[in-house]
């Protein structure tokens, strides 16, 4: 019984990890970050507005394509207008606007947020997108893409 037992879970992390590596290979860049910002960081003036552009490019038909924001400090110099989702297609745009809402200048220093190595120096507004595509059967594929925001 161990025995059957044993190799079950051997045959299932098998499997986890042709799908994992499936999912790699087959995603790579599906998802783009068409307009991101130069250098890692945008800076935008009080009431400014800037909309992000993420494509999901043309392959396999998916379920679900969605782009949400991820924010350190949220509801703080910026706010996010929502997410943006894409049903039953092969391809999308999906469309994320931010507004500057006050200074940045307040704001303390951020280490390793989020779990990327990244030491986000004081006066900025650390952000990220994050967009994932559910395809038909079940496979997900995600990206994430950090930045700061810099309002004076």
């Amino acid at each position: 019984m161990k025995k059957v037992i044993g190799i079950l879970v051997v045959l299932a992390s098998i499997g986890l990890m042709a799908c994992m590596a499936s999912s790699a290979t087959a995603g790579g860049s599906r998802i783009v970050l068409l307009n991101p910002p130069r250098k890692g960081g945008l800076e935008l003036e009080v009431g400014e507005t800037h909309t992000f552009e993420i494509k999901v490019k043309k392959g396999d038909p998916f379920v679900l394509a969605m782009a949400m924001p991820d924010a350190y400090y949220p509801g703080r110099s910026i706010i996010w207008h929502g997410n943006d989702i894409v049903h039953h297609d092969d391809s999308g745009l999906l469309q994320l606007t931010m507004t500057a809402t006050s200074s940045t200048a307040d704001l303390e220093a951020v280490s390793d947020w989020p779990e990327s190595g990244i030491d986000w120096p004081e006066g900025v507004a650390p952000v990220s997108i994050v967009a994932g595509v559910r395809f038909v059967g079940g496979e997900v594929l995600s990206e994430r893409f950090d930045f700061y925001v810099v309002v004076p």
